[in-house]
């Protein structure tokens, strides 16, 4: 039963010692983290069948080992560890004959504390495979806990950071394209705290995604730095800001690091839902970083006046992305009178009439069906907004996500657009549809997004727990959770 990396060494070989098993996909370890990384993603994204790594997971490396595709996991590995007197751990492996005490409390840890390393041999060598094995167990229910709370990734980066190897396998995961099998919408809080966080999939697609679907109404646009408190148009800076300066008919681009955000898409996930360590210090990378998604905006927004409201760090971006974009920019952070400087900037460039409100829905429609809200009548207190349209209401914010939620009569113009939706079999949906009972599905619906359903009789909607290509062809496990339903005649 030759495992997948073989391929890569004589693929003649390879098909006649293949697993003959058509249920699982079977990977081991190979020479190098790029191997690691390419096999298990040419695996994972080939076939939806689970995914076996024999002899491969440890206590450090299965968390990402998971992230990365990985179904099944085996204890050969720790086993072999302690008959070599590996003493594992989640963030580290030592000789057991080098500790003065056992930075553990297992139940094998507890039974012979340090003088585990004066046991006979065989009994040692038992003792280490038991405790290595409980180890890799307990980071097994961590990761299986980091799912469901949809903190696996963030969990993923700050453990890389324990060893080398990692750190290049999580790298070379980011080369590659996931596709739809990485949520846009997330309930959990993105903790960009590594350089590996600027290369997170969810980071990327918001970059990629927010500048094919900006379209600014004004031609004039004031940058301005990020806050702590998230949507920023609701923290203290901001609002004051707003109070003195009037914003009307000018657009706002907000910079942080390594978030990027008109303020028509700072509703949206991750820029609604994130938390990153303030020092005021920019390094090279994050300076250059930061100004390519700045110039990408601010040329695609093909703007007459770029006004900067931004000192320190921010302004060494917006510089960067100046010379970048071609842009001439003013400045209006300048000592006592930077307010009085902005004021008058604004005053004497192009504006035009809009409602911010709308354009929020109109971009993040946009951002997340491909399609234009023609027209709507926005309620509601920011941030928790709502769109009608006479007195039907098409969607709203979902705060939890950072994304809109719609109602039927909106559903029904996706149905007609024929995007997001899942075809059911001829049954009535109740709180959950299961991938069993799912026809067909949009390719491009990812996890955790609104989605259509619909068959002969019903319709409604729903959030898509897994992605459209899985809902056609696992045929089991949770497919959408009903929020809404109706009558489709």
């Amino acid at each position: 039963m030759a495992p997948y990396a073989f391929k890569r060494i004589d693929a003649v070989r390879f098909e006649k010692l293949k697993s003959k098993d058509k249920n699982f996909l079977i990977a081991t370890i190979c020479c190098t983290p790029r191997d690691v990384v390419e096999s298990l993603v040419e695996l994972r994204m080939g076939s939806l069948k689970p995914l076996y790594a024999p002899a491969i997971a440890t206590p450090m490396n299965v968390a990402l080992l998971v992230y990365l595709g990985v179904d099944v996991v085996d204890n050969i590995l720790p086993i072999m560890r302690g008959y070599q007197d590996i003493y594992m751990l989640p963030d580290a492996e030592f000789n057991v004959n080098v500790l003065k005490e056992l930075p553990c409390t297992c139940p094998i840890c507890s039974e012979y504390g340090a003088d585990i390393k004066n046991l006979e041999a065989h009994e040692r060598w038992l003792a280490l495979a038991k405790h290595n094995t409980i180890m890799l167990e307990n980071q097994l229910r961590l990761v299986r806990e980091l799912i469901r709370r949809e903190e696996l990734r963030n969990f993923v980066e700050v453990r890389a950071k324990a060893m080398p190897e990692l750190t290049s396998m999580l790298r070379f995961a980011d080369m590659h394209d996931f596709g739809n099998f990485i949520p846009r919408f997330k309930r959990s809080m993105l903790r960009p705290t590594t350089a590996e966080s600027f290369n997170r999939p969810e980071v990327q697609y918001f970059f990629k995604r927010s500048v094919e679907i900006y379209s600014p109404k004004s031609k004039t646009v004031v940058v301005l730095p990020c806050s702590a408190k998230k949507p920023y148009m609701l923290s203290k800076s901001h609002r004051e800001l707003r109070r003195l300066v009037s914003m009307k008919g000018v657009c706002e681009i907000i910079v942080s690091s390594p978030l990027v955000s008109p303020r028509e898409l700072e509703l949206c996930y991750p820029v609604v839902n994130y938390d990153v360590p303030v020092t005021g210090q920019w390094s090279r990378e994050e300076v250059e970083f930061v100004a390519e998604k700045l110039a990408a905006l601010l040329v695609k927004g093909n703007f007459e006046r770029v006004i900067a409201h931004v000192e320190g760090g921010y302004r060494k971006v917006v510089e960067k992305a100046a010379e970048i974009a071609g842009f001439d920019v003013i400045f209006t952070c300048n000592g006592s009178n930077s307010v009085d400087m902005l004021r008058k900037a604004i005053r004497d460039s192009p504006k035009a009439e809009f409602d911010l409100y709308l354009e929020i829905f109109r971009h993040m429609c946009r951002y997340q069906f491909g399609i234009d809200i023609v027209a709507g009548r926005p309620k509601g207190r920011y941030p928790n907004l709502e769109i009608y349209s006479g007195k039907e209401r098409l969607m709203r914010i979902d705060m939890r996500y950072g994304m809109l939620d719609i109602d039927l009569p909106f559903a029904r113009k996706l149905l007609e657009k024929r995007v997001y939706w899942v075809e059911i079999g001829d049954f009535e949906p109740k709180g959950t549809i299961f991938a069993a009972g799912v026809v067909d599905a949009d390719e491009n619906i990812r996890p955790n997004d609104v989605v259509v359903f619909y068959n002969t009789e019903f319709y409604g909607v729903g959030i898509a727990r897994m992605s459209g290509s899985e809902m056609v062809e696992v045929k089991k496990g949770y497919a959408i959770d009903v929020r809404k339903k109706g009558h489709l005649v």
